[in-house]
């Protein structure tokens, strides 16, 4: 899970000298589309785990950014919801 949050953290950081933005957009909603596929226990495991790393980060933005992951995804209406 660090990867995946590492991995959608660099695409929505980078600037287009690092990574073409067409990519890093693609690449994130990749990663979306596959994380949307998860149903039931998955799911509610995902959010959990997703609120368990945020609660245990260090900076505060990098606790927001995962937070919001939910959200960017359009896994939840809003961020923080479940």
């Amino acid at each position: 899970m660090n990867a995946i949050i590492t991995a959608m953290m660099l695409m929505e950081h980078c600037g287009p000298d690092e990574i073409d933005p067409d990519t890093a957009v693609r690449g994130l909603e990749n990663m979306g589309y596959e994380l949307l596929q998860l149903t039931g226990d998955d799911r509610a495991e995902f959010l959990a785990l997703l609120e368990r790393m945020a609660a245990a980060a260090d900076d505060p933005h990098t606790a927001a950014f995962i937070r919001s992951v939910p959200f960017g995804i359009g896994m939840t209406e809003e961020p923080g919801t479940t």
